[in-house]
């Protein structure tokens, strides 16, 4: 078995090891009336973007920020501010220049990462371990990790809340087992394509992103993920007949607006749609539905979302003979390019 798929399927498990050791604090009443700064890179800007939303619902000011755009938040820096910085190694040139400038503008800030020992671990002023262990390839646990850390961070204080987060192992398991399933159907409807759109509704933009970052790492495939309200302005217009476009969603209320998506984007487009949503029904209104397990809140629906594309991304190498546990150009931290540049 690839190292890779252990990491995928190994989830549910960190995620338990990691609810035991995050500290149930009232992060709320310590973030009231701060701005929140949440930095980060590649997969970590993800967990950013999609932890910003329950930030965002629970009161807090919350920004995600991609690390090379820190330089430019200099200004906004200042005694109201708290910055929260992701990073899967601590270790990333990006990394190292974010907290260095906060440190220089005397900022508190919090670490995310997996490696405690790093330039990150050390110099936060409260460090947040992902106790992921190891992992070789793209990120799948320490992203799952990084994304449950800020969930647990924003909601804490709220029991109801807290509740759905402690029963996230218990979903991913069930997704898994259903991704299963169908992620042989799934990779066989991206089987030859050039290029696909991944879509998310509302929150699930991110979701998108994240989707599209895996499918470039692990398939090299042209993945582009973004928002399904942002598809409609610019990327639509060079839409051809037999694209494949993924449309991400959670919740029966944003079933009728997802479907409306998608009967534009096949019968005037003619695009290859299909669903990826909490719904448990395989066909919805024509469309293949590759369901994901999660009973709770929107804002929290994220990890089981991504865990269908992890698989898919798997197969899809596995298919491809492509090294599923490693990179074609680049490295695992991402100080400066492995191979040589010749000029």
């Amino acid at each position: 078995m690839a190292k890779l798929l252990e990491e995928i399927y190994g989830q549910p498990d960190v995620i338990r090891k990691l609810q035991k050791g995050l500290p149930e604090g009232d992060y709320q009443n310590r973030l009231e009336g701060k701005q929140l700064f949440l930095f980060g890179t590649g997969a970590s800007l993800s967990a950013c973007m999609q932890a910003k939303y329950a930030f965002l619902k629970y009161g807090i000011h919350a920004v995600a920020v991609p690390a090379f755009e820190a330089g430019y938040y200099k200004g906004l820096l200042g005694k109201n501010s708290v910055a929260i910085v992701v990073s899967q190694s601590g270790e990333s040139y990006e990394t190292k220049v974010i907290v260095e400038e906060l440190m220089k503008k005397e900022v508190p800030f919090l670490g995310i990462t997996n490696n405690e020992g790093s330039f990150l671990g050390k110099n936060a002023d409260k460090c947040f371990p992902l106790m992921a262990g190891e992992e070789l390839g793209t990120a799948t646990k320490t992203q799952t990790a990084s994304t449950m850390t800020l969930y647990w961070m924003a909601a804490a204080g709220c029991k109801h809340a807290m509740e759905e987060l402690h029963k996230m192992p218990e979903a991913m398991e069930a997704t898994l087992e259903a991704a299963e399933g169908y992620k042989q159907e799934l990779a066989d409807f991206l089987s030859d394509r050039k290029a696909v759109y991944l879509t998310g509704l509302d929150a699930h933009a991110p979701t998108a992103v994240q989707a599209s970052l895996m499918l470039k790492e692990k398939v090299w495939l042209h993945a582009e993920g973004l928002p399904l309200a942002e598809f409609r302005h610019g990327p639509v217009e060079v839409m051809e007949e037999g694209v494949p476009v993924v449309l991400i969603g959670h919740g029966k209320e944003k079933m009728k607006t997802l479907l409306m998506h998608a009967d534009f984007l096949s019968n005037v487009c003619h695009g290859d749609v299909a669903l990826v949503t909490d719904s448990k029904e395989p066909w919805i209104k024509g469309y293949r539905n590759f369901p994901y397990v999660w009973e709770g809140a929107e804002i929290f629906s994220h990890i089981c979302a991504t865990l269908p594309f992890q698989l898919l991304a798997e197969r899809m190498a596995a298919e491809r003979n492509y090294d599923s546990d490693g990179f074609k150009y680049i490295g695992k931290v991402l100080n400066q390019y492995e191979k040589k540049i010749e000029v």
